[in-house]
């Protein structure tokens, strides 16, 4: 429906300005690339084939020459800076997202608990004649009261 598109909206511009590319890349990586870079099976992967990036502890990598070095994983940021690269490259390509439909809304209490007030309310308003009754004779024996109080004084 409309809200499922605006969402989708929202998530591409979210995307396109996560992925600091234009909106044609995130389109291509699909509707909510940027909230779920790190889940995507094709990023597990492609982590997975780079050299010395393994679980953040320091591996051993071979250099052209021959040498061994060893390097840590470097920071996340750094790390996020080489997929989104990647993605750019075209050497990961992202599977599109399936946007799941959001929780449905249970509506305000106000709504939810009025059949319960109506008949509370039908229950009083069938008592309500002789509470109305008894104030009324309770009023006229203390207005009676005060009568003789004052003719007597």
């Amino acid at each position: 429906g409309p809200f499922l598109r605006l969402v989708a909206m929202l998530a591409r511009r979210f995307a396109a300005t996560w992925l600091r590319a234009g909106p044609s890349l995130a389109s291509a990586a699909g509707p909510a690339a940027g909230l779920a870079l790190w889940k995507s099976a094709a990023v597990s992967q492609w982590a997975e084939k780079q050299p010395g990036e393994r679980h953040g502890r320091p591996t051993a990598v071979e250099t052209s020459d021959g040498e061994t070095v060893v390097t840590r994983t470097p920071s996340r940021r750094k790390q996020a800076l080489k997929v989104k690269a990647a993605i750019r490259a075209g050497e990961i390509l992202l599977e599109p997202t399936v946007m799941v439909e959001p929780p449905r809304f249970k509506g305000h209490k106000r709504d939810r608990s009025r059949p319960a007030r109506q008949a509370q309310i039908e229950q009083k308003m069938k008592e309500m004649p002789a509470l109305i009754e008894e104030y009324r004779v309770e009023r006229r024996e203390r207005r009676e009261k005060r009568r003789q109080e004052e003719r007597f004084k």
